[in-house]
């Protein structure tokens, strides 16, 4: 599952960044976008099911830990994803948190919806593009420094 948001109205910041030479540019975008995607990681990792007990497939806790954050950056690194979901294991098929993880979210046959990556995201949006959009005036500020 992947939920894109995309922060807009920064034209100034944006402009600093790119005058700011590549390395400081990539540090800055980059801080920036841990730190927003920090908040939906944990969060996720907060809402997700933990078995009480565990089973020849499953451990307590396993999916909560498969959750993680990939950062990257364009070629040109003008532009980043920070992206927040559930890692995929070495486990082959069903036995990977990344396949069962979204039956957990989504349900099935076999169990109700238990979302935690949604509302995550739904209740998180706001204060990411907040936490982004400061620690990337902060790079700025210090770009020229």
């Amino acid at each position: 599952m992947e939920l894109t948001a995309e922060i807009v109205g920064l034209k100034g910041v944006e402009d600093a960044l790119s005058q700011a030479g590549p390395k400081l540019a990539k540090r800055a975008l980059r801080k920036a976008l841990v730190a927003g995607a920090d908040l939906f990681e944990a969060a996720a990792k907060k809402n997700a099911p933990v078995l009480a007990k565990a089973s020849p497939n499953r451990r307590p806790g396993e999916l909560r830990d498969a959750i993680d954050m990939t950062v990257k950056l364009s070629g040109k690194q003008e532009s980043g994803v920070a992206r927040v979901g559930i890692r995929r294991g070495k486990e082959k098929g069903s036995q990977s948190p990344a396949v069962w993880g979204s039956f957990v979210e989504f349900g099935s046959i076999h169990g109700a919806a238990q979302p935690f990556m949604r509302p995550a995201f739904e209740q998180g949006k706001t204060r990411a593009q907040e936490v982004f959009a400061d620690e990337i005036r902060k790079g700025v500020e210090t770009l020229g420094k």
